[in-house]
């Protein structure tokens, strides 16, 4: 009897692998590249996901299996629609929770996720984008003209609209904006001040075999904390981050 709990627990268990991590393999090189899952405050969702599904279902078919029980078929229909409306329930908060766009505003990066973003708003094509995607870079500009700006102010302050990091309709072509991006950079001598900060730093620049004058540091404000995105100065592309909050050095 025990090995035939046994083998009908790791079936259920190798479905289950087979379907979540392909799930998570997937959300973790398309929706959340390095480190937008750190920043996003969705590891647990995450880590929760995998446990029910690869834990809790295996398990309790193990404890229900008997070939001999009538009612095994569907106590195990009750297990697998369990696991499935577990699966479904974390598939669709990590789907909203994930980034549609990155977004340059000011002196900083934001995330714009699945739920917030409006793509449809967009004045570019290359930001009318399918939430289902990678993440995309945009770079975020106020409207030129005086009286629209002010317009908008008073909508964001009064809570009726987003502000403009959430409205597709204020981006212009990241790639054009990126050298001004790059130029705004953060400070490194803030964190130099701090030793804690400044082994950090270091560390980081060791591993990444990078010095000072080749990085540049650009706060990454996420969901659950910030972060100092660190991009490497002659491919202008990121490299890492520094788990340093940028606005309390």
């Amino acid at each position: 009897m025990f090995n035939n709990k046994l083998k009908a627990s790791l079936i259920h268990f190798l479905f289950s692998a087979l379907l979540v991590g392909g799930f998570v393999a997937f959300a973790l090189l398309v929706w959340y590249p390095d480190p937008i899952l750190e920043i996003s405050g969705l590891r647990n969702i995450l880590l929760i996901l995998v446990s029910v599904d690869l834990v809790l279902g295996p398990l309790l078919t193990f404890i229900v299996y008997n070939p001999l029980k009538k009612s095994l078929k569907f106590d195990l229909a009750a297990i697998i629609a369990v696991q499935l409306g577990a699966l479904g329930y974390g598939m669709y908060t990590i789907y909203q929770g994930h980034p549609v766009y990155i977004t340059y505003t000011v002196d900083r990066f934001t995330l714009v996720t699945a739920q917030e973003a409006k793509p449809e708003t967009a004045k570019y094509p290359e930001y009318q984008v399918t939430t289902f995607g990678k993440p995309v870079y945009a770079f975020s500009a106020p409207p030129k003209d005086p009286e629209e700006l002010s317009k908008l102010t008073l909508k964001v302050m009064s809570g009726e609209e987003p502000d403009i990091d959430q409205q597709p309709k204020y981006y212009e072509p990241f790639d054009k904006n990126q050298d001004a991006v790059l130029a705004n950079k953060y400070s490194a001598d803030k964190l130099q001040v701090d030793p804690a900060n400044k082994e950090k730093l270091t560390a980081f620049l060791t591993k990444k075999g990078l010095t000072l004058e080749q990085s540049i540091f650009i706060p990454l404000a996420g969901k659950e904390k910030d972060v100092i995105w660190v991009w490497n100065k002659e491919t202008k592309a990121p490299v890492g981050y520094l788990d340093i909050n940028p606005w309390k050095v």
